[in-house]
């Protein structure tokens, strides 16, 4: 199952134009299915494209996913990963692990927040993103 983001990047018309985020939630076995079995766990695929002049900046630029789970019922909510890349083409990627018995038997809201800085000077820029979903259900399991 893909989730086109609720709010996705701003753009800069005919400079630079995002796509995306969107997330793909993985069964153990790489199926795409938002219920997944906790003693097996399973992946979230976040991808990202940029296109426009201004995109051979982006060679400069790190971005971070980070990804968060919020069960839906008392539980706290879990930061599930990190993941953080550098790449002047334009299309980004990254895969989160979602480990065996990581999640307990529950739904859970995955929201990503994606952020971005210059490698040069550290500095922020005005690019990030996020998806706030989809919901998964985490089933005991086999």
């Amino acid at each position: 199952m893909t989730w086109k983001g609720a709010a996705m990047f701003d753009d800069i018309p005919g400079f630079l134009d995002g796509t995306g985020p969107s997330t793909t939630v993985l069964d153990s076995d790489n199926t795409p299915n938002n219920i997944l079995d906790a003693t097996l766990g399973g992946f979230v695929v976040v991808d990202w494209q940029f296109t426009g002049s201004l995109s051979a900046i982006l060679g400069d630029v790190e971005f971070t996913a980070t990804l968060v789970a919020d069960p839906v019922s008392v539980d706290p909510k879990l930061v599930l990963g990190t993941a953080s890349v550098i790449d002047a083409s334009g299309n980004y990627s990254v895969t989160f692990t979602i480990a065996p018995n990581s999640l307990n038997p529950d739904a859970y809201r995955l929201t990503v927040v994606i952020t971005s800085i210059e490698v040069s000077s550290g500095g922020s820029l005005p690019i990030a993103g996020f998806v706030d979903g989809p919901i998964i259900q985490v089933r005991p399991g086999p």
